[in-house]
C-alpha cells in the first residue's frame, strides 16, 4: 500500500512538472511572438503609413532621392547655404560623391572613405569622400511620425545624419532627428544629437539635446529602429520604442509649420580628431517610413 502511494505520488509529480514547463514555454513563445511584432508598436497611436522605401531596388529610387549631390538635378536648387554642389560647408572634410551613396542587399548604404579625391564643386584636394542622399522636392512632410531602422558608424571622425530640412529653401527650420557625434570640442566623443534649429539664419536658436556615450550603451553599429514625432504640440523622439527626448511647442518662440524633406548622410567632421576611426564606415538604412495622423 505505501509501494502503491509513493508511484501515484511520483506520477502526480511528474504530471505536474510537465504542465508547468509547458506554460513556460507557452509564455516563452509568447514572449518571442511579441518581440517579432515589436516594431508594430513603436508607431504612435492614431498613425497611418503614408510613404516608405524599403530599398529593395536595384538602384536608389530617383523619384525619391537624389543622391551624391547637393543639388536638385530637374529645377538646379541647392541645399540653402551650401558651398558647391558636393560640400555643404567648412565643418565637413568630406567631398560627396556618387559611388559613396548605393544600395546593397536590400539596404541603403552611405559610405565613407579616407583616399585623396580631386573635387571640382568647389575645386580642391580632399582627403575625404562621403554618401548623402535627400528627398528635396519628392518626399516631404509637415508633421507626422518619421520611422528609420538603421545602423550608425562610431569613430571620432564620423558625423552621420538622419534630419529634416525646409522644402522654402530657406535655412530654418531645421529637425536634426538623430544625429552622431564621434567628437565635438564642446560635448566629447561618443554623443547622438536629437536637435531643433528654428528661426532663421543668421538669427536661428537651437534646442539640444544628447544622449552621451550612446555607442557605450546602445552598440550604435547594430540594428535600432529610431523614430521621430512631430505634431504641432510637441515633437518626441525613440529608440526601440523607448522615448529618449521631447521638447513643446510652448518652449519654443518659432515651431516649425511648413513642409520639410529628408536628409540621409554620413560625413567626417572637419575639427574632429581622426585617430579611432576605421576606414571605410557606413551608415546603413533598412527602411523609412512616414506615418500622419489618420483624421
Amino acid at each position: 500500500m505505501r509501494s502503491f502511494i509513493l508511484v501515484m505520488l511520483l506520477i502526480f509529480l511528474c504530471l505536474y512538472i510537465r504542465c508547468e514547463h509547458k506554460e513556460n514555454l507557452n509564455d516563452d513563445m509568447h514572449k518571442d511572438l511579441n518581440q517579432n511584432d515589436a516594431s508594430d508598436s513603436y508607431i504612435p497611436s492614431g498613425y497611418i503609413l503614408v510613404w516608405e522605401d524599403q530599398f529593395n531596388t536595384k538602384d536608389i529610387n530617383a523619384d525619391y532621392w537624389i543622391k551624391g549631390s547637393l543639388k536638385d538635378p530637374q529645377t538646379g536648387d541647392m541645399v540653402p547655404g551650401a558651398k558647391g554642389e558636393f560640400l555643404l560647408n567648412e565643418q565637413y572634410c568630406g567631398y560627396i560623391t556618387d559611388e559613396d551613396s548605393y544600395i546593397e542587399n536590400g539596404t541603403l548604404v552611405l559610405r565613407n572613405q579616407k583616399r585623396e579625391y580631386e573635387g571640382i564643386d568647389p575645386m580642391g584636394t580632399y582627403e575625404y569622400t562621403s554618401g548623402w542622399a535627400m528627398s528635396m522636392h519628392r518626399v516631404f512632410l509637415n508633421k507626422g511620425y518619421v520611422q528609420i531602422k538603421a545602423k550608425f558608424p562610431s569613430g571620432e571622425k564620423v558625423w552621420p545624419a538622419i534630419w529634416l530640412i525646409a522644402e522654402d529653401l530657406n535655412w530654418g527650420p531645421e529637425w536634426d532627428m538623430f544625429e552622431y557625434f564621434g567628437y565635438r570640442e564642446d560635448e566629447g566623443s561618443d554623443n547622438m544629437g536629437m536637435h531643433l534649429c528654428y528661426g532663421l539664419w543668421p538669427d536661428e536658436k537651437w534646442k539640444n539635446a544628447w544622449i552621451k556615450q550612446f555607442n557605450v550603451n546602445y552598440n550604435c553599429e547594430t540594428w535600432h529602429i529610431y523614430g521621430f514625432e512631430w505634431t504641432s504640440e510637441f515633437a518626441k523622439w525613440y529608440i526601440d520604442g523607448e522615448l529618449v527626448n521631447q521638447i513643446y511647442a510652448d518652449d519654443v518662440n518659432e515651431w516649425p509649420d511648413e513642409n520639410m524633406y529628408i536628409v540621409l548622410n554620413n560625413g567626417q567632421r572637419t575639427y574632429s580628431p581622426d585617430t579611432s576611426t576605421k576606414w571605410p564606415n557606413y551608415l546603413i538604412i533598412d527602411y523609412i517610413m512616414i506615418f500622419q495622423k489618420n483624421n
